[in-house]
């Protein structure tokens, strides 16, 4: 007895068409870029902040400042949740310094509920996940050159300011440390909302997270050795 064909001649041509689409979509997830994370400056390099900061998955929305007043007077907003940023170039263009206004963790909970955040990270960890991505996307040649790669990269603790104004003259650093090796600085402000010492402040001064971050792309010249690398002067804070 002759077995059955499980399928028949006329279905053939339909299952394979099946199969190439099938494996045509597995390429193309595979293949598909990631959404941009801290590893370059985008227009939602300060969303991608604020949610690893507090580790939010709540819509951020993300306002690009392109002249620092505008940035200077800007404040973030927790319904719904925004954003600003606004990048520092050199005269050459090449980026230097990207600045976050974002919200505490505490304010997006009272405003969103309890399993709106988690706690709050510092601007220092945005400095590690910055040097973590941007050598992931290190070619095997640059990595195998690269001065000061991850483990060579030291992240000092925030300098911390708590007014606005004082926040806005600090900056980010990166600097050449006694032991030889890269050392990068965030400049901070945290203001939390349920923090007894902000109470009788404007609201809109309460709940923020500001951080200054050496920009990705300066990151990566110097963990390439692409930019010289200044030592701080006389035991002073570190200068960038």
């Amino acid at each position: 007895m002759t077995p059955r064909p499980l399928r028949s001649a006329a279905a053939l041509p339909a299952l394979a068409a099946a199969l190439l689409a099938l494996t045509t979509a597995v390429a193309d997830a595979q293949t598909a870029p990631s959404a941009p994370g801290l590893e370059r400056t985008h227009d939602g390099f300060c969303a991608e902040a604020q949610r690893r900061l507090v580790g939010t998955a709540l819509p951020v929305s993300n306002i690009v400042e392109t002249a620092f007043e505008p940035f200077k007077k800007s404040k973030p907003a927790v319904l719904p949740v925004r954003t600003h940023q606004f990048l520092v170039a050199d005269a050459a263009g090449r980026p230097m310094q990207l600045s976050c206004k974002t919200k505490s963790a505490d304010h997006l909970r009272s405003a969103h509920g309890a399993a709106a955040a988690g706690p709050d990270r510092s601007c220092r960890d945005l400095h590690r996940d910055m040097v973590n991505g941007v050598w992931g996307t290190l070619t095997p040649a640059e990595r195998a050159r690269a001065p000061h790669p991850p483990w060579r990269v030291m992240l000092d603790a925030d300098t911390e300011s708590y007014m606005g104004s004082s926040w806005l003259k600090s900056r980010a650093e990166a600097t050449r440390g006694a032991d030889d090796r890269l050392h990068l600085r965030a400049a901070g402000l945290f203001a939390g909302w349920e923090d007894w010492r902000w109470k009788f402040m404007p609201e809109s001064f309460r709940g923020n997270h500001y951080c200054h971050l050496v920009a990705p792309e300066r990151i990566r010249r110097l963990m390439l050795g692409e930019e010289p690398l200044a030592a701080p002067m006389d035991g002073d804070a570190p200068q960038s």
